[in-house]
């Protein structure tokens, strides 16, 4: 069975393109090297065709849409008419409609989420981080669940050319130290503390780079246009390149599950400032060159800014073992046949 080609189905039914969904084009992609892969999803995904995960999946990965209107038994037909063997939901409604296939399919969620895990119809539960495991319910039954942390491929770093013409397009100076953030300007995010922060700070060879959409982008967009050191972009399809115009990322979020542009930072060569709670805390404690602080502290975490910057030109070093694509993949598959393997064991024993 080990070497058997499965029949998977990963379905995930949001719009735009987070951190979730950028994990679920991953893991279709790799599953997709060795085995057949359906992706299911919402008929609306690609609304904003800039943020839609379809750009970024394989073309050895099968895709399907499915319309909101009677989308659960739509997607139970899909399923069986796939013939397959595992289903792996990713958030909501995804993750909910497992409980109405049958018990001969091995059905599986990622819990990118930081609410208690909910294990209905579940066999599988894969989390995403270590301190997730505190969410899991003390009855669970038979649900397996594992840790496997989420990932980034790698990705090519932008000429010096490339970089130049982007600190120059940002208006920075060659010599200028920037601080940046990536992600969507919400509540959540806590970026306004990171902004506070950075002017009560006041280095006047410092700068502040946003890049990201999202409901705070009025808020936000005031700080720059008050104060020409900080520069907000917007949401920009080049993200990856713009962390090569950072010295410096500053995470401030309390309560991200996982972290993924602390990832992205780090195959980019970032340093990291970082709220040392949830996924943030996991990410740092195997790397101790992250700041990893109390970023509700103001006077922490200006403290942790002036740190950055008298590190200026020091490369940080990281340990990306954790976070290496073809393993995690690896494990998820790995996980898919230790579940089949336990089906298969329960039938032999049932036969009279």
């Amino acid at each position: 069975m080990a070497g058997d080609r499965l029949k998977i189905v990963q379905a995930i039914f949001t719009a735009g393109f987070a951190g979730s969904e950028r994990i679920a084009a991953e893991l279709c992609n790799g599953l997709a090297e060795k085995h057949d892969v359906l992706l299911l999803v919402a008929d609306d995904c690609d609304k904003d065709p800039n943020r839609s995960i379809l750009s970024y999946i394989s073309p050895r990965v099968q895709v399907r849409r499915v319309p909101k209107f009677l989308r659960m038994p739509r997607v139970v037909l899909e399923v069986l008419r796939a013939k397959a063997s595992v289903y792996h939901g990713h958030l909501g409604r995804a993750v909910g409609y497992a409980k109405f296939l049958p018990g001969s399919i091995k059905r599986v969620a990622t819990w990118h989420m930081g609410r208690p895990v909910e294990t209905v119809g579940l066999d599988g539960v894969s989390l995403i981080s270590e301190w997730q495991k505190t969410l899991l319910p003390s009855r669970r039954g038979r649900v397996e669940a594992r840790v496997i942390p989420n990932w980034v491929s790698e990705f090519r770093k932008p000429s010096l050319e490339r970089v130049a013409a982007l600190r120059a397009e940002c208006g920075f100076g060659p010599d200028d130290f920037v601080f940046g953030f990536v992600g969507r300007p919400s509540p959540r995010k806590k970026l306004a503390t990171a902004l506070e922060a950075f002017l009560k700070w006041n280095r006047p060879d410092a700068r502040f780079l946003i890049v990201g959409a999202g409901p705070e982008v009025g808020r936000h967009a005031g700080f720059s246009a008050d104060d020409p050191r900080i520069r907000y972009l917007g949401h920009r399809p080049d993200a990856l390149d713009l962390y090569a115009v950072m010295d410096c990322l500053v995470v401030p979020s309390r309560e991200e599950p996982f972290g993924l542009v602390a990832i992205e930072a780090m195959r980019a060569g970032c340093r990291l400032i970082v709220h040392n709670s949830h996924g943030l805390a996991d990410i740092a404690a195997t790397n101790p060159e992250i700041d990893a602080i109390d970023t509700t502290n103001p006077d922490e975490l200006v403290a942790a800014l002036e740190r950055a910057y008298r590190l200026r030109g020091v490369a940080p070093r990281y340990d990306m073992t954790l976070y290496a694509p073809d393993a995690r993949v690896a494990d998820v598959e790995a996980f898919y046949r230790d579940l089949l393997t336990a089906r298969n064991r329960a039938r032999r024993k049932a036969m009279p």
